[in-house]
């Protein structure tokens, strides 16, 4: 019931850490004359190791390739996940990338993902449940991928002691989202190394780097687990044993709040949202009204008038909620078969929401599942957690014609396990045009509409839902108790 990806993505982050395409001044062709051929680190949080990466690098045909592995174990549902990402990339002598192969595998999946520079776009090609899916991101100099951050650093001269404090922007691609984020990079002397933060999405990372490019050091926090990466010999790398996060990721990076007896009944709630730029998500939408940082939500009703699907057509404000995404194959031969097999000759939108709602409610089994998610796994496997029931819904959904559009957030829960406490997890579900309308509908709890504690903070699918890993150990929520005669 919470955006797994969001801590995969987050985490693949920590991994995928050093990673600025240089622009396209010429560098200096003896820049990576000391930079270290191949490198380990391990990466603890407290005292348990939890990660360790390996790196190398090569020229070969007139390209610079550069190759890096992270294995990753976490607690996510009481439950042990190992998690492996592989990058394989290829930049010119300029470090611009050229094309990349990239792999995250896990118990449940294999994740593929394609970079190739064609003009002025990277065309990613998405390999998943036996299906190739396309998406085109337009490249901005300098584009991140992994490995690239030191050796750009050496080549723009930055990590000598004349270069003084340093700060610029760059653009991260994330393989793992199929989708770009803003960074930014401050550089400063530091005895006889460098001081080296990035941020995203909120987040920091400070790194210390040597003269020559190596990572002699690099600390971050997570939803408020602490990571540390150091390095490692190639021999302690080899047989190092991972123990993974001792807390579980999804108790650890709630949100804490005061126990709702009413929760799942609740019509209304209103919080007082801190420790966020509130104007950063979309929380002015339906079912929320924001007033400066309380934000009230408000439970819609079930529809008393819908239209049959003839009734939406030629309506050009909805068809973004009726097209497919890289994620969401809406029109996929199976997914077709599969949607006009679970509504039949229903016409009516709101019934053929409920009949899919119901196909996705029965058909999935309520299991954290790691990987990226996407629709046609789901379909083919019959298991996920909130992630594989809002895509599968949703391409089902805008197969057979009725508009939906996904959301993620927060939702309230007194445990997500035995032994749990209150507080607000990582969700997400979706919402469907009924003709007049939007109600919410929850595939993974069945609830039709969600009840008031679904807090909405982005919409849309993978490339849009890597924003939430910016409310991950910052946000806080408090009840705000409205008058009788106070309007919502």
């Amino acid at each position: 019931m919470f955006i797994r990806s969001k801590y995969i993505q987050a985490l693949g982050i920590l991994f995928l850490v050093f990673r600025i395409g240089l622009d396209s001044a010429q560098a200096d062709e003896d820049f990576l004359k000391n930079f270290p051929k191949e490198s380990y680190h391990v990466l603890e949080s407290g005292k348990q190791r939890v990660g360790k990466t390996s790196f190398n690098w090569k020229e070969e045909a007139g390209q610079y390739v550069f190759e890096e592995i992270s294995i990753l174990k976490v607690n996510l549902f009481q439950k042990q996940h190992s998690l492996e990402t592989k990058l394989l990339l290829k930049t010119n002598k300029q470090l611009q990338v050229q094309n990349f192969d990239y792999y995250m595998i896990s118990s449940d999946s294999t994740l593929q993902v394609v970079g190739t520079r064609v003009g002025e776009n990277l065309r990613l090609e998405k390999i998943q449940a036996g299906s190739k899916q396309l998406k085109n991101i337009l490249i901005q100099e300098p584009m991140i991928l992994s490995s690239i951050l030191r050796p750009y650093l050496l080549a723009k001269g930055l990590l000598k002691k004349s270069a003084g404090a340093q700060s610029f922007n760059a653009v991260l691609i994330e393989p793992s989202a199929l989708a770009s984020v803003p960074m930014s990079i401050k550089i400063k002397p530091k005895g006889d190394s460098f001081s080296v933060e990035t941020t995203y999405l909120s987040h920091s990372l400070d790194s210390e780097v040597t003269a020559n490019g190596s990572l002699l050091m690099e600390s971050a926090d997570l939803a408020g687990m602490p990571l540390l990466a150091k390095p490692i010999s190639k021999e302690t790398y080899t047989t190092l044993k991972l123990e993974g996060t001792s807390q579980d990721l999804v108790e650890k990076s709630k949100v804490a709040f005061g126990k709702l007896d009413d929760a799942r009944s609740r019509k209304t709630l209103s919080v007082r949202i801190d420790g966020i730029p509130v104007h950063r998500f979309q929380l002015n939408r339906h079912r929320q009204s924001l007033n400066g940082n309380v934000l009230t939500i408000k439970t819609e009703s079930v529809p008393e008038k819908t239209l049959p699907l003839q009734g939406i057509v030629g309506r050009k404000d909805l068809e973004g909620y009726l097209l497919g995404d890289i994620s969401i194959p809406v029109f996929d031969q199976r997914i077709q078969q599969k949607a006009h097999e679970i509504v039949g000759d229903e016409s009516d939108l709101w019934k053929r929401a409920l009949k899919i709602h119901s196909f996705v409610y029965n058909h999935l089994e309520k299991e954290a599942y790691v990987s990226l998610p996407d629709a046609l796994e789901a379909l083919q496997t019959g298991k996920g957690d909130c992630n594989e029931h809002s895509v599968l819904y949703t391409a089902l959904a805008r197969a057979a014609g009725v508009p939906t559009r996904m959301l993620v957030g927060l939702v309230y829960s007194d445990h997500f396990y035995n032994g749990g406490s209150p507080g607000f997890y990582y969700h997400a579900w979706v919402e469907v045009f009924t003709g007049y309308n939007w109600v919410s509908i929850d595939p993974t709890w069945s609830q039709i509409p969600s009840d008031a504690t679904h807090i909405a903070f982005v919409e849309g699918a993978a490339d849009q839902q890597i924003q939430i890993a910016a409310l991950m150990g910052k946000i806080r929520l408090s009840l705000v108790n409205l008058k009788p005669d106070q309007p919502i």
